[in-house]
This record gives C-alpha cells, sequence and structure tokens, in this order.
C-alpha cells in the first residue's frame, strides 16, 4: 500500500475522510486548471505552423507518424509541442477520470 493511501485510510479512521476528500479534490482542480493553460498557451504556438503548413495538427500528427512530412527543423517543432498537447490532454483525461470514480 502507497503511503498516500495510508494517509488517506489514517484520515477516513479518525472521521476525517471528508476532510482529505475535499483536499485532493482542490489539488486536482488546481491541476486541471493549470493543464488547460497549458494546453491553451501551446495551441497558440501551433496556430503559427498550422496557418503556414495549411493542415491542423492532428493530420499533421498523422502524416508524421506516417512518415509523409520528413524531419524538417520546422516540423520537429511543431511535432515537439503537439507532443505537449498530447500530453497534458492525457493528463487532463485522468484527472478528471479521478473526480468521475
Amino acid at each position: 500500500m502507497s503511503t498516500l493511501q495510508q494517509k488517506i485510510e489514517a484520515m477516513e479512521k479518525v472521521g476525517a475522510g471528508e476532510v482529505a476528500e475535499q483536499t485532493l479534490q482542490k489539488l486536482i482542480d488546481l491541476h486541471v486548471q493549470k493543464y488547460e493553460r497549458y494546453v491553451t498557451e501551446v495551441q497558440r504556438e501551433l496556430a503559427p505552423f498550422e496557418q503556414r503548413y495549411g493542415m491542423n495538427s492532428a493530420e499533421c500528427h498523422r502524416r508524421f507518424m506516417a512518415g509523409e512530412m520528413g524531419d524538417d527543423a520546422d516540423i520537429m517543432e511543431w511535432m515537439g509541442l503537439y507532443d505537449d498537447v498530447l500530453l497534458y490532454q492525457d493528463r487532463l483525461a485522468t484527472l478528471r477520470a479521478a473526480t468521475q470514480a
């Protein structure tokens, strides 16, 4: 059992489970806000690439993974930024799923 689980169980045992849950929810909410902000910031950085190449980042990523986009520095930077968006979206999904459990 992890240390976090032990701490939560201890809080529940002493009748403070609701406080622990509220605190964890606040922490999750803060992280959701942080990753939403990150996604917004990176999407602004993606816009010039999308305009320059006339396609959205998802399409470029699909084509990049199929080996159709080459390895130009511009494309590599674009895909690095898009990978960040995918990472942040995955973290958001994980946090949101935890609040619905």
